[in-house]
């Protein structure tokens, strides 16, 4: 089994080893002291194709599987950590979820924008007697007349000031 890069892999690991050298890692102790979301990051990570890279391209990603996608976070996180948790949730968790469960307006109104950068994803499962075990949580939601009603409690929600 050979485990080298191919020439693709080693190219978008070095496109993002030089991101994370020229503009993560010069900021990344401000942007931490700061306790600020780092839109402007944010956005150019999604110029890059960030968040597109583990989708289908017909719905806007580059359909790159998870080997690459692990590449580019691995030069995010060299430089900063909490740089690469907020992105990593954006397009592990956030978009995921829409991409698997959303219909035709959810994907042109949430998904599209999401990879774009435009929209930021948030999540809610850790709840205070359940840690983030989703078999145990117990939030529910019921359908009704023009919608939900969503009952339960939250102690974290991930990137909620900004989505």
């Amino acid at each position: 089994m050979n485990f080298d890069l191919t020439d693709e892999q080693k190219q978008i690991r070095d496109t993002f080893a030089r991101f994370c050298d020229e503009r993560i890692a010069p900021q990344a102790a401000a942007l931490d002291e700061a306790r600020a979301f780092p839109r402007a990051l944010f956005q150019e990570l999604a110029d890059l194709g960030f968040f597109g890279m583990r989708y289908p391209e017909d719905v806007g990603g580059s359909g790159l599987a998870l080997t690459e996608f692990a590449l580019a976070l691995a030069e995010i996180a060299r430089g900063s950590m909490s740089l690469a948790g907020a992105v990593a949730m954006q397009s592990l968790m956030g978009s995921k979820f829409l991409h698997m469960l959303g219909n035709a307006d959810i994907l042109e109104r949430l998904f599209k924008p999401a990879l774009r950068g435009e929209k930021i994803g948030a999540i809610c499962m850790t709840e205070p007697n359940a840690g983030s075990d989703l078999d145990s949580i117990a939030t529910t939601a019921k359908k009704v007349d023009g919608g939900y009603v969503i009952n339960g409690q939250k102690t974290w929600i991930t990137s909620a000031p900004v989505a």
